[in-house]
């Protein structure tokens, strides 16, 4: 019987690092080692979460070099510009994967432009950007994955199918309000979102560089609209993508489907993106629909974990089915 993967996560309070335990929990070849917070020590994980009080673990507040030493992998759910220094200190030490957007641009013009100076510049190279639809034999042979964003993953998944051949395309993708963290703000406070729509950040959201080299085109070529939804879970775009080329629909990736009709519905609480193709006069009418904190987040880092293991991708996820209705 193969040993079990060692896994520990730090930053568990948020949701992405929830999300990446309950993930874990049903992993059959996971066994967990470390939850940390600093704001939580020594604090059963159910006095801080009670829908988790069935569970015997504790969080504490760990030293990351400890917790790497510990574990086999060990999943970063912390905040972005707080992961630099802590994927330093651990890479090559245990496998990491790291859910913020600190290492996903291997350019620090790039980065800084989108963030901020990078503490780190040297590392950004050896970090493999763990898109599993793109770069599954890099997350094989890797020590540290960064994980893509929710809405970049996505917008990748739709656009490839024409990348190098795309004139422009213009994204709307509207993601609900689990994407903004756990921390309440004006824009995203239940009252005010609960019967809202608005966009932000328009041409100017970080996640464009990942779309844009995946696709294989220029900033000035995408229109890029991310909207907040009334809704807690999933993002649900449509790309209207001006090109002379068919796509090369995807035939035999576990996690991505084909549909008539995308719904959000049909994919919260799995790690499925589904999509559609509508032919236009001049291109194509892409639609694509995921579990932001699923198929954008943990469930991602699951499968990337599996690749970096060697376990089939699909192990832990496949039987994760959608929360329908």
């Amino acid at each position: 019987m193969q040993p079990k993967i060692k896994a520990s996560i730090i930053g568990i309070t948020g949701y992405t690092g929830l999300e990446q335990l309950r993930l874990l929990l049903a992993h059959p070849h996971v066994e967990i080692v470390h939850l940390t917070s600093r704001q939580h020590d020594s604090t059963p994980i159910g006095e801080v979460y009670p829908h988790l009080s069935h569970l015997d673990l504790k969080i504490t507040n760990t030293d990351h070099n400890q917790v790497g030493a510990d574990s086999d992998v060990v999943f970063l759910a912390l905040p972005h510009k707080t992961a630099q220094d802590v994927v330093a200190d651990l890479h090559g030490k245990v496998k990491v994967i790291d859910l913020s957007a600190d290492y996903r641009l291997d350019d620090v013009e790039t980065y800084k432009k989108y963030y901020q100076d990078h503490n780190h510049p040297d590392l950004l190279k050896d970090v493999v950007y763990g898109a599993p639809e793109f770069h599954r034999d890099a997350i094989k042979g890797a020590d540290t994955v960064a994980n893509p964003g929710c809405f970049a993953l996505l917008a990748q998944i739709m656009l490839h199918p024409f990348a190098g051949a795309i004139e422009h395309a213009d994204v709307m993708a509207v993601t609900g309000s689990s994407g903004s963290g756990k921390s309440a703000s004006d824009g995203t406070h239940h009252p005010i979102r609960s019967h809202n729509m608005k966009s932000y950040n328009i041409n100017k959201h970080r996640h464009i560089p990942e779309i844009t080299r995946t696709a294989k085109i220029e900033e000035a070529q995408l229109n890029f609209v991310p909207t907040s939804g009334p809704f807690v879970r999933g993002i649900f775009a449509t790309a209207f993508v001006k090109t002379d080329a068919e796509p090369t629909l995807y035939k035999d990736e576990p996690f991505v489907r084909v549909m008539d009709t995308v719904a959000l519905a049909n994919v919260v609480g799995s790690n499925y993106c589904d999509l559609s193709f509508e032919k236009t006069e001049g291109g194509y009418i892409v639609q694509g629909a995921l579990d932001n904190l699923v198929k954008g987040a943990s469930g991602c880092a699951v499968q990337n974990m599996n690749l970096m293991f060697g376990l089939e991708e699909t192990e832990g996820l496949a039987k994760l089915s959608p929360v329908y209705p």
